[in-house]
């Protein structure tokens, strides 16, 4: 479990209404500019605030910075175009591979930001690309850019460091459409948790993908046993999905459903993100243990399905994980009623099946004999299993220590 911090600064229309945010990585509560290179940064902005969030509005768009490597390895496209924007950090410079790519994101739907300094230097040939220009009132006076905003009417002009009534009047009087500074708001520095998954689990998936990519089996059977993992494939299956008939109900559903490309960048970005994250060995242990107990009980209950119950055993200690509600978790999890109902207020077959977990763990050997007896299972034979899944999950742990 690791805390991310990263500083969040609203940005407003001419209506002064809440337009979008930018979102800058941070080392702490302090506001300081990190220490870790800019790709590590993005990754982590990226992990914490889409992967393990839900509080994102559907109106709302986050402005985030990307360097070359980020760029052209399409780690963007992890994300919706409808609540990203690209910034494209300074030190790019417009390379063939480059333009390129940025090209296609435009034609995903993305939007592109630059700093002001593209209207002077090598990007200046490439200003069709360029969706918003960053303004910094700082370092300019806001009429030396009228002409230059009537020029390039297709493009939005953002002015940035905006401290008074006077800057945004100005600002607003010579054409700027976008306004950010301390006269709104100060940054806010927000706290997330994130759970990192093992390093060795995304190489492991790396390497399905670029030897036998249409393995949906072994990638599904990897990522099944990485709970951080598990988690993020599913949310991000959720956030990408423009549309949604059927609820993801597995694992194998969910990695079909992200498609092999989309995954790709997703484990590309954890990797990243995983640089000196320390895991949450001992729950996530716990996690799977109950996950790999519940997927080999068999019920007699409509209610009951195995491949439903791994993913409540699995996602049962997220809570716990990432300091926050199951509730706010799952809200934006297209999981089933039955199975969002066990984790959040474990009622029903499968809530009672994770107080039967609980009870085992805590030696409670009363509350196993009652559940045993509630759900018809015997109580024996459920011990046994539970010990061969903890036994399983050992070998599995002590195979990802990395």
């Amino acid at each position: 479990m690791t805390e991310v911090f990263f500083s969040c600064q609203p940005i407003f229309d001419n209506e002064l209404k809440h337009w979008g945010s930018e979102l800058l990585f941070r080392e702490g509560l302090e506001n300081k500019f990190p220490s870790v290179d800019e790709d590590t940064a993005t990754s982590r902005i990226l992990s914490a605030n889409f992967l393990a969030s839900s509080d994102r509005k559907a109106d709302i768009r986050y402005i985030v910075s990307f360097g070359e490597s980020s760029l052209l390895d399409e780690i963007p496209l992890a994300l919706p175009p409808q609540h990203l924007i690209i910034s494209v950090t300074e030190d790019c410079l417009p390379t063939q591979d480059l333009v390129s790519k940025l090209r296609s994101y435009r034609t995903e739907g993305y939007r592109i930001l630059m700093d002001s300094k593209a209207m002077r230097n090598e990007w200046r040939r490439y200003l069709e690309l360029v969706d918003i220009v960053s303004v910094s009132m700082e370092r300019s006076d806001p009429s030396d850019w009228e002409d230059t905003i009537i020029q390039y009417s297709q493009q939005v002009f953002l002015a940035r460091k905006v401290e008074t009534q006077e800057e945004l009047n100005a600002a607003q009087g010579f054409g700027f459409a976008l306004f950010q500074g301390y006269f709104f708001e100060k940054p806010q520095v927000v706290r997330s948790e994130d759970v990192a998954p093992s390093v060795m689990s995304l190489l492991d998936v790396c390497i399905v993908i670029n030897r036998n990519p249409d393995d949906i089996d072994t990638l599904t059977n990897i990522i099944s046993k990485d709970v951080s993992l598990l988690y993020k494939v599913i949310a991000s299956s959720n956030i990408l999905a423009k549309t949604k008939s059927n609820k993801i109900s597995n694992p194998r559903q969910a990695v079909v459903y992200l498609g092999v490309q989309a995954l790709r960048r997703l484990v590309s970005l954890l990797i990243m993100s995983n640089l000196n994250h320390q895991h949450a060995a001992q729950l996530q242990s716990t996690a799977l243990t109950r996950a790999t107990l519940l997927s080999m009980l068999t019920l007699e209950s409509s209610n009951f399905n195995q491949d439903e119950a791994f993913i409540v055993g699995a996602f049962s200690m997220l809570d716990i994980m990432l300091s926050k509600p199951m509730s706010e978790i799952i809200s934006h999890l297209d999981l089933s009623p039955n199975v969002k109902k066990a984790l959040v207020s474990k009622e029903g077959v499968y809530g009672n099946l994770l107080s039967m977990c609980n009870d085992i763990e805590h030696a409670n050997w009363n509350g196993l004999v009652h559940w045993c007896n509630h759900l018809k299972l015997n109580d024996k034979k459920v011990l046994g299993e539970f010990e061969c899944a903890r036994t399983m999950t050992a070998d599995i742990t002590a195979s990802m220590q990395v």
